[in-house]
């Protein structure tokens, strides 16, 4: 359970909050979707209008409103796609958790969080629960390799955290 890292620099990295409570993101992607559609449906309109004007100077503006508006669209309803959760890592050896978002080849600490910074841990069986700074939870881990736990709930022990 232990992680080599590549040249990260912790420094650099603004940590960022993992999910929004309120769910705002939600409701910005929402509208982002409706405004999305609403300009694809422009584009097209505009073409299939009834009673509209075919005359030339017309026509190239047409062209070029449903152009924009067309790739507007597509662009704002690429942005509807909700992110994918991060991976988290625990590395025993740095007593550690880092919440790492994959971007194609990309890495991207979004948070890390010393073992002596946990507020609280919940050890039952085989799943660990990590809570952060804020009582934020972190991670539940469900270890199906006993030496992995072994070696999980050891260093948190040695922490004291357990």
């Amino acid at each position: 359970m232990s992680v080599t890292l590549s040249s990260v620099n912790f420094q650099t990295i603004a940590p960022q909050p993992v999910r929004a409570v309120d769910g705002g993101r939600m409701i910005i992607r929402s509208l982002m979707g409706l405004a999305g559609a609403a300009l694809m449906m422009t584009a097209v309109g505009l073409w299939i209008a009834p009673g509209a004007s075919w005359s030339h100077d017309l026509i190239l503006m047409k062209l070029l409103l449903s152009a924009v508006s067309g790739m507007a669209g597509i662009a704002m309803l690429q942005g509807v796609v909700r992110p994918g959760a991060p991976k988290v890592e625990i590395d025993t050896i740095r007593h550690e958790i880092r919440l790492v978002r994959m971007q194609g080849r990309d890495r991207w600490v979004l948070d890390r969080c010393a073992f002596a910074d946990l507020t609280r841990v919940e050890n039952s069986g085989t799943h660990v629960q990590l809570w952060g700074k804020n009582e934020t939870l972190l991670a539940e881990v469900a270890a199906a390799d006993r030496v992995a736990h072994r070696s999980l709930v050891t260093a948190l022990r040695v922490a004291g955290k357990l």
